[in-house]
């Protein structure tokens, strides 16, 4: 269900737009992120400035080699059934609105490019969008970003979305640290931020107004990233960050968005929590004639939160930037989970399995689960099985039934 989060490699922060005359800095930024991150360039980066169209129009492109349509239809009728988007929602169409009206810049790792979108006339706070793009020029050169991406997620949405808040959260941290020593430079001034800020908080209008769960996908990688690589504690950032965690990370990255939004999961290595194997066979067959096995993937607590109620962030407020924000008492405690969807020409249903940590944790998530039309739900102890989309009837207990006994 992070499949935004995977994709999303466009830049998506509040920042002003980016034209050709700060090219002109690039080596003295390209130095001061080499320092910051703690990493040498093996290679220059190439640099291009493109107009919105273009921009718009590679992400497109990209989105359909790794999102092909027919994949985007399955993926939007999961979230329909599930209640997450409404009925008919163009989610690709939502994708590339939002990345449209707030990308600013965005590196391509087949092409070791980074892209300037040329909107509007140079702005001093422009630097700060070169650093995060050349932070993942960067990271590219020693980790491959597209492989580490890609790797071993095929069918875990969730681990995906972690390791794209890797990814997101190395390029904000170094940004970070890069916009404090320009504001003591007196190279980026307090007001030039501000104003920054407002006119990025009016030009907001797709982003605010998308549903919650596309929302979070897009931007939970950059806020909650940063907080995962400073292990939850903000103040790290008084003493700049720690190169060798970020590396860390990538070399042996988190495995779910529990991690990402729990860092202590992940870093206190007595206390680590991996994500607990959910395993679903095929239930074609007992569903009836027709029916086919279309697409499988996993929610992970991020994608878990907005099914339990989690509404839209307010992104201005600085609520927004602490992970308890971005979670709810429904989704912690997840243990792992998985969903499948069959398809039986119009008609679909989706099945949710969900693992919790202890029977409390399960009784929660049943409990806080959005009301969701033909929505049937069982639990048995510290599991969860949720059907929705076409009514199964008296089927239904015992298709649970059946896949209960495969988790155990």
């Amino acid at each position: 269900m992070a499949r935004l989060s995977f994709l999303a490699l466009a830049l998506l922060l509040e920042t002003t737009p980016a034209a050709s005359a700060p090219l002109e800095s690039l080596p003295r930024i390209e130095a001061a992120v080499a320092e910051i991150r703690g990493l040498p360039f093996r290679r220059p980066v190439a640099v291009k400035v493109v107009t919105s169209a273009e921009a718009r129009a590679h992400f497109a492109e990209r989105a359909e080699r790794l999102w092909p349509p027919e994949r985007v239809a399955v993926d939007q009728a999961v979230y329909s059934n599930l209640g997450l988007v409404p009925a008919g929602f163009d989610l690709l169409g939502s994708f590339l609105d939002v990345l449209e009206e707030q990308a600013l810049g965005y590196y391509e790792p087949e092409e070791g490019t980074f892209f300037l979108v040329d909107t509007a006339s140079a702005q001093e706070t422009t630097p700060m969008l070169i650093a995060h793009e050349l932070t993942h020029a960067l990271d590219d050169q020693h980790f491959g970003l597209d492989t580490f991406l890609a790797g071993g997620i095929e069918g875990d949405d969730d681990r995906g979305a972690a390791r794209s808040a890797v990814v997101e959260g190395s390029g904000t941290a170094v940004m970070t640290v890069f916009l404090g020593r320009e504001i003591q430079a007196g190279r980026i001034s307090l007001g030039a931020i501000q104003a920054m800020q407002k006119v990025e908080m009016a030009r907001a209008d797709r982003l605010k107004a998308t549903p919650s769960v596309v929302q979070r996908s897009l931007v939970g990688s950059y806020v909650l990233g940063l907080s995962f690589l400073l292990r939850g504690d903000a103040t790290r950032l008084r003493n700049g960050i720690n190169p060798a965690d970020l590396t860390a990370a990538f070399k042996d990255p988190p495995q779910s968005t529990e991690q990402i939004l729990h860092p202590e999961k992940y870093w206190n290595a007595s206390a680590r929590d991996l994500p607990r194997s959910v395993k679903l066979t095929d239930l074609s067959k007992r569903l009836g004639a027709g029916w086919s096995l279309a697409s499988r993937g996993s929610m992970g607590e991020l994608g878990l939160a907005s099914l339990t109620g989690a509404g839209r962030l307010e992104l201005a407020s600085p609520d927004a930037l602490r992970p308890e924000a971005w979670t709810n008492r429904g989704a912690a405690g997840i243990g792992g989970d998985a969903y499948q969807h069959y398809a039986n020409g119009t008609r679909s249903i989706t099945l949710l399995a969900t693992l919790w940590d202890t029977e409390r944790d399960a009784v929660e998530f049943q409990e806080s689960l959005v009301t969701v039309p033909r929505k049937r739900s069982y639990r048995y102890g510290d599991a969860v099985i949720l059907f929705t989309g076409e009514d199964l009837g008296p089927l239904a207990e015992g298709l649970a039934a059946e896949v209960l006994s495969g988790l155990r």
